[in-house]
């Protein structure tokens, strides 16, 4: 059996346009008035938690575990959750298993699992480096890259999170890497001159930010950084 279509549906309609509460009393009612359905409890998880009702989220996405322990989704959500909640060991342990389920060959991950799996280190790579916590910040992007290796988005929160924990050398590596496939990418181009710059190459970083504002004229960034680059190689100059 199946939850009500409708009712799923319109929960869903609500929670695209953010209307969490709306989403959240939609699935408590299907949840509560009839079986339990795994699909719904997993979905009744998202609305509360961005209510800031994390305990009641993370009891509706052990429910779907409890009707479905192999639902690679519910493990995932739970694992952001925890981790917002400050319990990293717990998030682990559920990634961990949500790898372990969506990964039951050596063939490696079916792409939809592969995807959740990589946004959600993503997610909690990101967690980490608002929290000021770069080491497992930089873990967490790692694993993603691990799962995902040609996202370059992920490679590029990777490199600024490297940039800001002084690893100038590993940025700049990851850095190449994503100019390799996309030579134009601005962000990149910003942060390759910036590991240069801070690295104090700067003539190296004068030809990257020379050839982003040859790609991009009307990007207002470069002016900033060439103008530090300028300031910085004027006080070499009159030391």
């Amino acid at each position: 059996m199946e939850a009500s279509p409708d009712l799923l549906t319109l929960a869903k309609e609500r929670f695209a346009v953010r209307d969490y509460h709306g989403a959240a009393l939609l699935l408590t009612s299907l949840t509560q008035d009839g079986p339990a359905f795994a699909d719904a409890l997993n979905l009744l998880g998202l609305p509360l938690a961005m209510v800031d009702r994390a305990s009641d989220a993370l009891g509706a996405f052990d429910q779907a575990l409890r009707v479905n322990p192999r639902y690679v989704e519910a493990y995932l959500n739970r694992a952001v959750v925890l981790n917002h909640l400050g319990r990293e060991n717990e998030a682990q342990t559920s990634m961990a298993r949500a790898a372990e389920l969506g990964a039951p060959d050596d063939s490696g991950y079916p792409a939809v699992v592969a995807n959740k799996l990589a946004n959600a280190h993503l997610s909690l790579g990101h967690d980490y480096r608002a929290a000021g916590s770069l080491e497992h910040a930089i873990h967490q992007y790692r694993r993603a890259l691990e799962v995902r290796p040609h996202f370059n988005d992920i490679r590029l929160a990777l490199a600024r999170a490297l940039i800001e924990h002084g690893d100038y050398s590993d940025a700049t590596a990851v850095l190449d890497e994503v100019l390799r496939v996309r030579p134009s990418w601005l962000d990149a181009m910003l942060l390759r001159g910036l590991a240069a710059y801070l690295q104090g190459d700067l003539d190296a970083a004068g030809t990257i930010w020379t050839d982003a504002s040859m790609r991009h004229p009307e990007e207002p960034r470069l002016e900033i950084y060439r103008s530090m680059l300028a300031r910085r190689q004027q006080e070499l100059s009159d030391a």
